[in-house]
């Protein structure tokens, strides 16, 4: 399965969950996500809103992305490692 999450749609609303079931106990890091949208302003032009997607107070149904680690998969490790990998991508794309 892929996932593809553009950048207008990522917020730093970032949580750490935690599940546990007979099978064990696993942690979970949620990517909240606001779908931008854009209307008429009161100028003629066009205006950008983003926002949770809430129901009512207390009831936010947002689009999220959950990451689950468990039994034998620590969650740092491999963000730690994707976190490398952009580093050293970023660093072959500068003009040296």
């Amino acid at each position: 399965m892929r996932v593809n999450i553009y950048s207008e749609e990522m917020t730093d609303r970032i949580e750490i969950i935690e599940k546990t079931t007979p099978e064990g106990t696993f942690t979970g890091l949620r990517f909240y996500m606001e779908l931008p949208v854009t209307k008429p302003n009161e100028h003629g032009g066009m205006a950008i809103y983003r926002g949770p997607f809430m129901h009512r107070p207390g009831d936010d149904d947002s689009a999220a992305v959950t990451f689950w680690g468990g039994e034998g998969t620590d969650l740092r490790d491999l963000f730690t490692l994707a976190l490398a990998k952009l580093n050293d991508y970023h660093a072959k794309a500068v003009p040296g």
